[in-house]
């Protein structure tokens, strides 16, 4: 009899656990959405600009375009801003999840189209 009642309540944990709600610390990381990214990349201007990794002239600039691509094999969020006076386009990429992963200032090339 005590391995019945056992069994049932294994067989019952096994049926409803999938069923409840998980704790704090177990959600799923929900996916970044563009408006999200685009104000997670002007918040992290910011934050470079007073930690003098990237001039201030940056933060008066609009995102030119936001896009998810591949860098590294992985999807990311792009955000791109450009700079026609000094012919430079600064790219800041954060994680589908929102984690800020890396930013770069590339020259735009004579015949780029913008």
């Amino acid at each position: 009899m005590k391995s019945f009642f056992g069994l049932m309540v294994i067989t019952g944990s096994v049926f409803w656990a999938p069923l409840m709600p998980a704790h704090e610390g177990h959600e799923h990381a929900s996916r970044l959405e563009q408006a999200s990214a685009l104000e997670s990349a002007s918040l992290k201007m910011v934050e470079l600009i007073e930690a003098g990794q990237l001039e201030h002239f940056w933060s008066s600039r609009d995102a030119e375009n936001a896009q998810v691509a591949r860098v590294n094999g992985l999807q990311n969020w792009i955000i791109s801003y450009l700079d026609a006076e000094s012919r430079n386009r600064l790219e800041v990429i954060f994680s589908m999840t929102g984690e800020f992963v890396s930013f770069s200032i590339r020259p735009l090339s004579d015949n780029a189209s913008n």
